[in-house]
């Protein structure tokens, strides 16, 4: 690993891994936030079963976050941690910004700043869900695994070929 990954992927697991400890320990404040957007969400169509109890759903999300931002950090599965966390980025970041729903210039700027900050968090990880750090994807070495048989193959027919064959008594 470089020394750019090295840094970068526990740098971006950090406020994953802080604030799902934080979810998971103190889960009132983020309730609290989960049920101010609860009655829009339920309106877009999300089953109140995960609305009825926003606690337990709150420290779900936290152990998530917190196995998922220390799997990303450790480079433990990194493509897939951070694709989990960039799933879960989104809800998050809705959640946390609720645009919609601020009253109030400067709220609404606030709020529409963490939505992009989220964004851009979000982008990162997905960046991070597809780095195959240098290496080549399986559909390309499937493809050039292919190639190298085939040519192999022609080259040893041709080299047969070309040869006059013995004769055994």
């Amino acid at each position: 690993m470089n020394v750019l990954r090295a840094f970068a992927r526990p740098m971006l697991a950090a406020s994953f891994v802080l604030d799902g400890v934080d979810a998971l320990t103190r889960p009132a404040r983020h309730v609290e936030r989960f049920e101010k957007v609860s009655p829009l969400l339920e309106k877009v169509g999300l089953p109140p079963v995960l609305t009825s109890d926003a606690r337990m759903l709150t420290r779900a999300c936290g152990a998530v976050s917190v196995a998922a931002g220390l799997g990303l950090a450790t480079s433990r599965a990194p493509r897939t941690c951070a694709a989990v966390l960039a799933g879960l980025n989104i809800p998050l970041t809705l959640v946390n910004n609720p645009v919609w729903a601020v009253k109030g210039k400067e709220a609404r700027k606030a709020a529409l700043s963490g939505l992009a900050r989220g964004g851009a968090v979000g982008a990162g990880l997905l960046l991070a869900a597809v780095d195959r750090e240098g290496r080549p994807s399986l559909t390309w070495r499937v493809a050039n695994r292919e190639k190298q048989r085939k040519a192999i193959a022609a080259a040893w027919a041709a080299g047969h070929a070309s040869r006059p064959r013995r004769r055994t008594a």
